[in-house]
């Protein structure tokens, strides 16, 4: 009798965020994303329930069974403009492909709930700013933004 191939799992799985979510991320944020959050002078727990509660769409990221990523849209609900929101922990770089797969779901998802996707990303987080234009974004040159006035650039996408 011929082996069964075994055919992998999806290790990503994607739900709607809930609000404990927030705060099992918070706690295992990845570096980067903390301190892109910090430079803004905001405190990270607030930013992402803050986040959350204004979003009109929410998800989170399991990888292994591990919190790995929230994602969402913030804007005011009968506008054009909606600004997308993604924090990750360490987990999400296990499956990097599957990651940016996933990314460029949630943005076409968006993108039929929003003509325009814009939010800004912090200068020195080249991780992040090459993921948003491996999914499709813009990106401006580094500005003074913020409270702080740390380096960010902007980022855009117009629906086709």
């Amino acid at each position: 009798m011929p082996a069964l191939a075994l055919v992998p799992r999806e290790r990503v799985s994607v739900q709607e965020s809930v609000i404990g979510d927030v705060f099992h991320l918070v706690a295992k944020l990845r570096a980067a994303d903390r301190a892109e959050i910090e430079a803004l002078g905001i405190e990270p727990r607030f930013a992402l329930r803050k986040n959350f509660r204004s979003a009109i769409l929410r998800k989170t990221y399991i990888v292994d069974g591990e919190i790995a990523a929230m994602s969402g849209l913030c804007g005011e609900m009968m506008g054009d403009i909606g600004r997308p929101y993604l924090l990750t922990t360490p987990a999400a770089e296990r499956v990097p492909v599957a990651f940016i797969k996933h990314a460029r779901a949630a943005v076409v998802e968006m993108l039929r709930h929003k003509l325009r996707l814009e939010g800004y990303v912090a200068a020195d987080y080249l991780g992040a700013c090459r993921m948003l234009e491996m999914v499709g974004f813009t990106l401006g040159k580094p500005e003074p933004f913020g409270s702080r006035g740390a380096l960010f650039r902007s980022f855009t996408l117009v629906r086709d």
